[in-house]
C-alpha cells in the first residue's frame, strides 16, 4: 500500500537540506523579527542570495560595468541566469547565456524598447 507521509520525507530527504539553527530565547530583537516574517524559510535564503550576490567576485562578467536602466522580463531572465552561471563557474552556459543577451538587446533596441547605448552597457557587462 502506498504510504504518502512516507514517500513526501523521503522526497524531502532526497532533494533538500535541513538545517538546525539555535536561537537564544533572551535575544528579544532576533525573535520579534522572527515571529515578524511569514515564511521564515524563504526569509533566511533571500538574505542568503543576497550576501551571495553582493560579496561575489565574478568569473566572466565585468562587475565594473553597472546596468543602472531597468530591464524587460526577458532580458532580466537571461541576466538573472547569466549571474548564476558565473557564480556556478558555468563557462559554457554563461557564454550561451551572453549571446542570449546580445541577442535580445539588439533586438529590444531594434524595437527602441533600449537605447544602443543601453545595449553596448549590457555586452560590456556580460562579455563574450
Amino acid at each position: 500500500m502506498f504510504n504518502q507521509q512516507e514517500y513526501i520525507n523521503d522526497f524531502i530527504k532526497d532533494h533538500y537540506k535541513t538545517l538546525k539553527i539555535r536561537i537564544r530565547k533572551d535575544d528579544q530583537i532576533l525573535m520579534n523579527k522572527i515571529s515578524s516574517v511569514d515564511n521564515i524559510n524563504q526569509y533566511i535564503i533571500s538574505l542568503i542570495n543576497e550576501d551571495i550576490y553582493r560579496n561575489h567576485k565574478y568569473n566572466f562578467i565585468n562587475n565594473d560595468v553597472k546596468i543602472d536602466f531597468e530591464l524587460s522580463k526577458t532580458m532580466q531572465y537571461l541576466v538573472d541566469k547569466a549571474e548564476k552561471a558565473d557564480i556556478l563557474n558555468d563557462y559554457g552556459l554563461y557564454m550561451n547565456l551572453a549571446d542570449a543577451i546580445d541577442s535580445q538587446a539588439k533586438k529590444e533596441t531594434t524595437h527602441h524598447e533600449i537605447s544602443e547605448s543601453q545595449w553596448k552597457q549590457l555586452t560590456k557587462r556580460y562579455c563574450l
